[in-house]
């Protein structure tokens, strides 16, 4: 979690106290800039971390801004398990004739070959790696990977953010703090 500390915000309130509002709106500035920056480093440490594209991971993440009424931003990443195919998986397209098992690498230096697995299009054209539910053909069933918010919610990636986090925060609220003072705020 991400907090203004009470010097900090003595530091925005003894600077800017003769402009009326304008310590509540450099905190807030500063708040949201973050936040944002909290969202791009954890995209950026999960992509470390796992085999997954940007996009994907910014895809299931938004902000709740903050207001110099609700000096709060909130980073919520909500999402549902991804399938194995968004990984990086051998091979990508189906091979009837192949002998060799499907290979899966969901986190970086981990993975293998899964037994049974298969790759198959479906006939919306989606392509997934799926295994048999019984003996028979039918039916099969889809396999998956972690969703975005567990993958967020391990401690290498939440204690990476938060320190980044935190140093944004004190530069952008000496940043507007200054921009406030100079007239451009």
């Amino acid at each position: 979690m991400i907090e203004l500390t009470v010097e900090q915000m003595d530091k925005a309130e003894r600077l800017l106290g003769h402009i009326p509002g304008a310590a509540p709106k450099a905190m807030a500035n500063a708040i949201n800039r973050a936040a944002e920056a909290a969202r791009t480093e954890a995209a950026r440490k999960v992509r470390e971390l796992y085999y997954i594209k940007h996009k994907d991971v910014l895809a299931t993440m938004k902000i709740y801004r903050a207001t110099p009424d609700d000096l709060t931003a909130t980073v919520i990443s909500k999402g549902n398990l991804i399938a194995l195919s968004k990984f990086r998986i051998t091979p990508k397209q189906p091979q009837p004739k192949r002998k060799k098992p499907v290979i899966a690498r969901v986190k970086r230096g981990e993975g293998g070959p899964i037994k049974s697995a298969f790759v198959a299009r479906m006939q919306s054209g989606h392509v997934g790696v799926f295994i048999r539910v019984g003996r028979s053909r039918l039916p099969i069933r889809e396999l998956y990977g972690p969703s975005v918010p567990q993958m967020l919610g391990s401690p290498n990636v939440t204690e990476w953010v938060e320190e980044k986090a935190i140093e944004r925060l004190e530069q952008r609220l000496e940043y507007e703090i200054n921009r406030i003072l100079e007239g451009k705020g």
